[in-house]
Order: C-alpha cells, then structure tokens, then sequence
C-alpha cells in the first residue's frame, strides 16, 4: 500500500510519498537471519556493523574538527582581507598602481567547501548532483533496515520525499522496539546509515584507483592521450566557442605538449606558471617598434602591440603586433643566429596574459594545424572549454559522456563522503544526535551491559537510573549540540560574508 503526505502550508514546497510495499520482504530477510542456517552470516553482519560504529564515532570527532578548522580558516580569510583592504588603500595614497593589492587571503586552504550549483560548480550538473544525492540517500537508508532486520526490527513503511528540489529518502522503524534494544545494538542501528555511505565511498575510490572506469569506457571509446586532447564541450556565451568547435584536436599550449600528461590542461591553465616557449619567432626589426609603451603597463589588454623579449636576452625588449607573430607555425627559431640578418628572435614577455592553443580538426593530416590566440587570463579557457582524452569508437556514441560520467562519480564521491561526516555530527534531527545520547549512557555505564531499564532516544528520559547521572547527560548533550550549532552557523555566516565581499 502507497500512501501520499503533504502538510500545509509545506505542501507547497514538501512533497512525501512512502510504502509498505517493502514490509514482507524485510520480515521475511530478518527470519532467515534468525534462523540456524544464517548464523554465521548473522555473525558476519555483528561483526561488520560493530567496526562500523566505530569509523562513525571516528568520523563524529573528524566533522566536529573539520567544522573548527572550516570556522578558523573563515576567519583568517577575513582577517587577511580586512589587512590587505587597509594595504591597498594606504598604497593608492602613495599612487601606486591599485592592481598591486595583496592577494594572499585567496590562498586560504578550507576543510569544507560547499557544491553550490550556479556558484561553485557549474548549474547544468544540477541533475547529477541530485541524482547522487538520491542514491546516497537509499544506501544511506538501507543500512538502517538491514541492522534492523538482524535485530528483529519490523520497518513500517519505507518511502522518499522532496524538499524544495533536494531528495531524501527514509525508513521508518518502530521507536519503541529500538528503545529495547542494549545500547551497542542500539548503536549498530544508529550508525549503519553513515556506516553504509562511507563504504560506498570507499568503494568508488578503489574503483577509480583501480582503473576500472577507463576498461569499461575502453569498449566504446579509445584513448587518445598520447596524442592531445579533444574539445568536448565549450561554453556558448565564450569567444573560444567560435575558434574551438566540439570534436577539435588539441595538440599544443604555447609550446607545451598536451601529450606530456593527462593533467597537462588543467595545471598550465590553473598553475601560476611562466609561459611555455621552447622557441622563438623570426621576426624583421623593421616590424619591431621602438615606442615601448605596452611594455611598460601591466595590462595591454586593450593596446594592439604587445611586449616581446629577445629570445636570447630577455632585457632586450620590444613592442610589437602578437597576432600577425603568433599565429603562424613556421620561422621558429633558437636563436637571432638561425634567422636572417635583418631580423630577430623573439617570444612574449613572461607576464603577458596570452596564451597559444594549436588545434587542428579531426579526420585531418597533422600538418594541417592552425593556431587560437586567447588574450586574457589562461583560467578562463579552462572555466570555458572542457577537454577530453577519450574518442569514440563509433559515430553513434557521444563524445561528452566520459565527462558525464567522470562528473557523476564525482559527485556520488562527495555526496557519500558528506553524508557521512554530516549525519554523525550532533545536531538534532540527524543520526550524530542519538549518537552522542548513546555515547553519553556508555560513559555512565559499563560497556557491552544490557541495561535492564528502558532509555528513550528522544527525550532523554531514563525510567530507573539515578536523577544526578541524568541531569549530567542532559546537561553534555545541551552542551555539545549548542557548541556544534553554533560552529556550523558561524561557518555559513562567515561564508556568506565571505562570498558577498568578493
């Protein structure tokens, strides 16, 4: 039987759907587990959630930390960036160039960095990240049964609900079975759910570890890094999307190979590195002109010439036109030796923010290359073109479905990962905040004792045990969850500011 939930005024923006339809199946598996024939599956399942239990109070203690270090470097960023506020100010009195700001808060290292699509990642993964999202949350859901069912724990319904757009998934169990429960049982029901996401992640790392993605990609597409890389997706609104089409060969940026690694792209664009120019280009002095003004601002963006060095001699400078220089394949040279009397071996100066991309089309001789000139910083091609080492086999197969797929697990990764560290951090409604009620009755009572009174999970109420010991633990609690609130709060505001001011 199916039943639909919706309240108002949150029906509007909370829809709720669950089922009995799973009920028999899982009586059904909780029988055998109880049987004689299962036993030692029975003992396999103790013994497997029990290690659990611990990697989820392992991983209570890393999200608190992690939450701590999130709010300090928060913090330092601010700091940093009042500092270099006041710096920049004081220096434009002197009349210096306002581009010298420091930008040292940028390099703030931070332990939690929110998926926001749209902000942080790009907004047409929206479907993959709900789609993992989704997933995790029946692998999440599913170790709350399968602990339920070796226990003798009937579930009374099993459905999912979305919120806004986020989904979730839940099961529901009877709370007045689980109170009567020893706490260690108790505990490997709590913590399966964690438990479950964290060795799902563990999975997926091993498997990109192993390789076994590329061999299942293997059967439809063929790699094609020892040659360069292939445009498979290009920003609509960039200028590249004109000079780089979908299915483009890319062999070279500036003069480095992109067949030297499969992270050639990445950290060329990414890394703050000098520009790449094994050699240089012929060019006649006459072309050369004597006016140096572009060599004397930082940002020639808007001039036609550009600043140019002697290749030999990086004093030696020179202003002239870099389209009509870059852009051609031929009159590369070592040296001013290996070009005519009248002319001169130069390359661009270090800091100049343009960058070479040669790129041919498939289905051509390499010979037939041509060369993108991008003037600007060299993170905004990777921001704008997604690059891929995959080609496939067929015609029929699309070529950005590595990239799809790469993405996903991703974010399957990460979504485990989180739901992991978030639902064991103690915070109400989640799974950390009956973790810490039974971590606080194991520190006041002997470990692996079944207690003969009854706990309830919900309130905190002990039925037998002394008033002095509860009101400790009521007090712990408070303690513990105020404090934990109160650095995930911090952590959002500081991040909102922080966000806000860039």
């Amino acid at each position: 039987m199916t039943s639909l939930a919706a309240g108002i005024p949150r029906s509007l923006f909370h829809l709720r759907v669950q089922t009995r339809a799973f009920n028999a199946h899982h009586d059904t598996f909780s029988l055998r587990l109880a049987s004689r024939n299962y036993l030692r599956t029975r003992k396999f399942l103790l013994m497997f959630y029990d290690t659990g239990s611990v990697l989820v109070v392992f991983g209570m203690f890393t999200a608190v930390v992690l939450l701590v270090w999130t709010m300090v470097s928060l913090l330092s960023s601010a700091f940093l960036r009042l500092t270099a506020s006041d710096t920049s100010a004081s220096l434009l009195k002197r009349a210096f160039d306002v581009t010298s700001r420091p930008t040292t808060y940028s390099s703030v290292t931070r332990a939690v960095n929110p998926i926001i699509p749209g902000l942080t990642v790009p907004l047409k993964h929206l479907p993959l990240i709900l789609l993992s999202l989704c997933i995790s949350q029946i692998v999440h859901e599913s170790g709350h049964a399968i602990t339920a069912a070796i226990h003798r724990i009937p579930i009374l319904a099993a459905g999912a609900s979305i919120t806004l757009m986020f989904p979730a998934a839940f099961v529901t169990l009877p709370s007045a079975r689980v109170e009567e429960l020893s706490l260690l049982d108790r505990l490997r029901v709590i913590t399966s759910g964690c438990f479950h996401n964290l060795t799902l992640w563990l999975i997926l790392m091993g498997v990109a570890w192993s390789g076994v993605g590329q061999r299942i990609l293997s059967v439809g597409y063929q790699d094609v890094s020892a040659q360069g890389l292939i445009v498979a997706h290009v920003e609509a609104n960039s200028p590249l999307s004109m000079h780089l089409p979908v299915g483009s060969f890319l062999t070279t940026l500036d003069d480095l190979p992109l067949n030297s690694s499969r992270d050639a792209w990445s950290a060329y664009l990414l890394e703050p590195t000098p520009a790449v120019y094994k050699q240089g280009w012929c060019v006649d002095a006459s072309r050369l002109s004597d006016d140096q003004q572009c060599c004397a601002v930082t940002d020639n963006s808007e001039l036609s010439l550009s600043c140019f060095v002697s290749f030999e001699n990086t004093v030696e400078e020179y202003c002239t036109d870099p389209i009509a220089i870059l852009s051609k394949m031929q009159n590369r040279c070592d040296s001013s030796t290996s070009c005519l009397e009248s002319q001169s071996c130069i390359k661009p100066r270090g800091d100049r923010n343009i960058l070479r991309i040669t790129v041919h089309q498939q289905g051509t001789s390499t010979e037939d290359k041509r060369v993108v000139l991008w003037s600007g910083p060299r993170y905004e091609v990777w921001e704008q073109v997604q690059t891929t080492h995959f080609a496939p086999r067929f015609g029929i197969i699309p070529l950005g479905l590595p990239l799809v797929f790469a993405d996903f697990l991703q974010y399957l990764k990460l979504t485990n990962l989180s739901l992991y560290l978030l639902n064991s951090l103690p915070l109400p409604a989640l799974d950390g905040s009956q973790l810490l009620i039974i971590l606080l009755e194991l520190a006041f009572t002997r470990w692996f004792h079944t207690p003969t009174t009854m706990f309830d999970i919900e309130s905190l109420r002990t039925r037998g045990s002394r008033p002095r010991e509860r009101r400790v633990q009521q007090v712990l609690r408070a303690f513990v969850i105020i404090g934990t609130c109160t650095l995930l709060g911090s952590c959002v505001m500081l991040g909102i500011i922080e966000w806000m001011s860039v």
